[in-house]
C-alpha cells in the first residue's frame, strides 16, 4: 500500500486544529453551539488555505451524536464522515460536474430526508466551474432549499461566480496562512513523524507555500524523502532550485558595484546548476524590498526576509529610493521569462538594466531659479556717496533671460549648492546639440573594456566632492555636470552619463573637453580625460556589451590619449566673469 501523504494524514480532525482562519473558526463553532447553521455557506479563498477541511468538518458538526463537542470523533456519524462513507455527505466537484443535468440531479436528490444524521450536506468544490445553466438551476435551490439541507460551496475565484449565488450565501474569506504559522506547523509534524529539520528550513518551506498549508506540507514530504528524513536549507534549494541568502547578496553587490563580469559569471553558474531564474528575480525583491523598508523606518520586526544585518547592509549606502526603482526594473522583467526562450539570457538582460536604472535619475524635478529680469539692473554700489547726483545716477543694466530651469540631480550624483549667490552666479549655458554624443557604439564598448569599478569607486568619492567648490570662475564647470553622473572609470579616462545628447557633445568638444579637464583635475583630483555619453546609450551598451561577449565581436579596448601638462587649458568667461571685469568685483551685485 502506497504511503498517505502528510496532508492527508495531517488534515485537521476538529475546529481547533485549523490553522490560520480564526476568525470563520470561531464564527462556525458559535453557529453550532447556537443551533444557528445557516442553509448555504460560500468559502473563498487561496488554495490550500482550508476550504475542503472546514466544510467537512461542518458537515461532519452538524450530523455528530454528541452536539456539546461536535464534531466528537468517535461517533458513528463522525466515524462515518472521516472514512468519507456518510450517506448525507456528499462532495461535488464542479470541475467534472459541470453541466445542467448534474445540478438538476442534485437538486431531485435533495428533496429526499436524510438517510442518517439530521442534515443533508452538499459540499461543492471549485463552483465556480459551473456552466451559466448549471449555476442558474441551482439558484432557486439556494434561496429556498429542502429542510434539513445544507450547501456549502468552496471557490478559489468567486468573482466569476453570478452575484445572486453570493447574495443567497453566508461568504467566509480564507487568508493565506501567516509564514511563522505555518513553520511552527511543520516543526511540530516533523516531531511526529521523526524528521530532522531546523527553523531555517521549515521557515524556507513555509515561504515556497506562499501561505497554503497543503503546499507546505507536499514540499515537506518530497523534501523528507529527498533527504532520507534529514532536511537542510540546502536541500531544499537543490529541489527548487533556490539560491542562498548569502548568494542573493553577493549578486546585488555585484549589481551595486557594477561589476559586470563578477555577475554574469555568477548567473551562468546559476544556470549551470539549475537555479530557476524567475524564483531568483523574486528573491531580489523580496530582499530589496525589506532592505527599503528598514531604509526608511529602521525597524528590524517589519523585515520578513532579511535579517537586521543584511538590511543595513543594504540600506547603508543606498537609498531607499534607488532599491524601489531596481525593484520596478526586476519587476518588470519577470514578463520577459514567459517570452524568453533562455531564462538565463533574460535575467542578464534584467539585471543589466537594473544596473542602468542605478544610473538614471530617480526622480527629476524642476528648480526654477529665479534671475535678473530685463526691468532689474546689476546695481552700481559706490563707496562714497557725495550728492544726489551720485545716488540717482543712471546705471549699467545687463539683460538676463528672466527664468532659467535645471533639473537636480537624483542617486549618486551630487546635488546643485543650494547657496543662493553661487547658483545665481552661473550664467545660462547655450546648448547646441551636434553629432549626439560623438562617440560610436563601438567607441564606448572599447571604453568599457578597460574600465573598473575599483576606478569607478575612487572617482565616486572624488566626484562627491563636487558642491564643496566655491568660486564664480568655477560655476560653469559645475552647472556643466549638473545632472551628469559616472557611468564608468579607467586609469587614464572617466565616462560620465549625461541626461541628453546636447549635454554629452558639450562634454566631448574639444574646447570645453580640455577646461572640464583642468577643472576636474584642478579641483577634484581627477587627472583622467572626460568623455560622455547619454545614459540611453549607456543602457544600451550594457546589453550589447553582453551579446558582442557571447558572439566574440567585442571591439579592441581604448587606447586613451591623456591631456598633456604643456597643453593649455583654455577658460571661456561667463556672462557674469565678464560683467565683473567689466565693472570691478566691488562694484557688482548679483540680484
Amino acid at each position: 500500500m502506497s504511503k498517505l501523504a502528510l496532508y492527508q494524514k495531517y488534515r485537521s480532525s476538529t475546529f481547533d486544529e485549523v490553522v490560520g482562519q480564526e476568525v470563520t473558526v470561531r464564527t462556525i463553532k458559535n453557529a453550532i453551539k447556537e443551533n444557528k447553521v445557516g442553509h448555504a455557506y460560500l468559502f473563498c479563498g487561496p488554495r490550500g488555505t482550508g476550504k475542503t477541511t472546514m466544510a467537512r468538518l461542518l458537515a461532519k458538526a452538524v450530523n455528530c451524536e454528541n452536539p456539546e463537542e461536535a464534531p466528537c470523533g468517535h461517533c458513528e456519524s463522525c466515524i462515518a464522515a472521516a472514512n468519507g462513507t456518510h450517506p448525507d455527505i456528499i462532495e461535488i466537484n464542479a470541475a467534472n460536474e459541470t453541466h445542467v443535468d448534474d445540478i438538476r440531479d442534485l437538486i431531485e436528490r435533495a428533496r429526499l430526508a436524510p438517510m442518517v444524521g439530521k442534515h443533508k450536506v452538499y459540499i461543492i468544490d471549485e463552483v465556480h466551474q459551473l456552466s451559466s445553466a448549471a449555476s442558474s438551476a441551482l439558484l432557486k435551490t439556494l434561496e429556498e432549499p429542502p429542510e434539513n439541507v445544507i450547501f456549502i460551496l468552496a471557490t478559489t475565484d468567486p468573482q466569476k461566480l453570478l452575484p445572486t449565488i453570493i447574495s443567497r450565501c453566508q461568504q467566509f474569506n480564507f487568508y493565506r496562512i501567516k509564514t511563522d504559522q505555518i513553520e511552527n506547523h511543520l516543526l511540530d509534524i516533523a516531531k511526529k513523524e521523526n524528521i530532522e529539520m531546523d527553523e531555517g528550513a521549515a521557515r524556507k518551506i513555509a515561504i515556497l507555500a506562499n501561505g497554503g498549508m497543503r503546499d507546505a506540507l507536499s514540499i515537506m514530504d518530497q523534501c523528507a524523502s529527498f533527504s532520507s528524513d534529514k532536511i537542510q536549507e540546502k536541500d531544499i534549494d537543490r529541489i527548487y532550485g533556490l539560491t542562498s541568502l548569502q548568494e542573493q547578496m553577493d549578486l546585488l553587490q555585484n549589481l551595486f558595484d557594477h561589476d559586470l563580469a563578477s555577475m554574469l559569471n555568477r548567473i551562468r553558474s546559476y544556470d549551470e546548476s539549475g537555479i530557476d531564474m524567475n524564483r531568483m528575480s523574486d528573491a531580489l525583491i523580496a530582499d530589496l524590498k525589506d532592505a527599503a523598508v528598514y531604509g526608511y523606518t529602521k525597524q528590524a520586526d517589519l523585515l520578513k526576509v532579511l535579517d537586521e544585518t543584511h538590511a543595513k547592509q543594504l540600506s547603508k549606502d543606498h537609498s531607499p529610493a534607488i532599491l524601489l526603482k531596481m525593484i520596478d526594473v526586476l519587476m518588470d522583467g519577470k514578463n520577459k521569462f514567459k517570452l524568453a526562450q533562455s531564462a538565463s539570457s533574460a535575467f542578464e538582460v534584467v539585471c543589466l538594466e537594473t544596473i542602468a536604472a542605478m544610473d538614471a535619475p530617480v526622480q527629476t524635478e524642476q528648480v526654477t531659479v529665479r534671475k535678473t529680469s530685463t526691468s532689474e539692473t546689476i546695481k552700481e554700489k559706490a563707496e562714497e556717496k557725495t550728492d544726489e547726483k551720485t545716488e540717482n545716477k543712471v546705471k549699467p543694466a545687463v539683460s538676463v533671460p528672466p527664468q532659467t530651469s535645471y533639473a537636480l540631480p537624483q542617486a549618486e550624483e551630487p546635488p546643485v549648492s543650494t547657496n543662493e549667490e553661487e547658483v545665481l552666479s552661473s550664467a545660462p549655458i547655450e546648448i547646441k546639440a551636434e553629432n549626439a554624443s560623438d562617440l560610436s557604439m563601438d567607441d564606448i564598448l572599447s571604453i568599457l573594456l578597460i574600465c573598473n569599478k575599483n576606478e569607478k569607486g575612487e572617482d565616486q568619492q572624488k566626484y562627491s566632492h563636487l558642491n564643496e567648490i566655491m568660486g564664480i570662475e568655477k560655476a560653469k564647470w559645475k552647472m556643466m555636470l549638473n545632472g551628469v553622473s559616472i557611468a564608468a572609470s579607467g586609469k587614464d579616462l572617466i565616462l560620465f552619463a549625461c541626461d541628453n545628447d546636447a549635454s554629452a557633445s558639450r562634454i566631448n568638444s574639444e574646447k570645453e573637453n580640455r577646461g572640464l579637464y583642468g577643472f576636474l583635475r584642478d579641483e577634484l583630483q581627477i587627472d583622467k580625460r572626460p568623455y560622455a555619453i547619454t545614459k540611453s546609450q549607456f543602457k544600451e551598451a550594457a546589453k550589447q556589451f553582453v551579446i558582442r561577449r557571447d558572439n566574440n565581436t567585442l571591439p579592441e579596448p581604448w587606447i586613451s590619449q591623456p591631456y598633456k601638462d604643456d597643453e593649455s587649458i583654455p577658460h571661456e568667461e561667463s556672462s557674469e566673469e565678464k560683467v565683473i571685469n567689466l565693472f570691478g568685483k566691488g562694484n557688482v551685485e548679483i540680484i
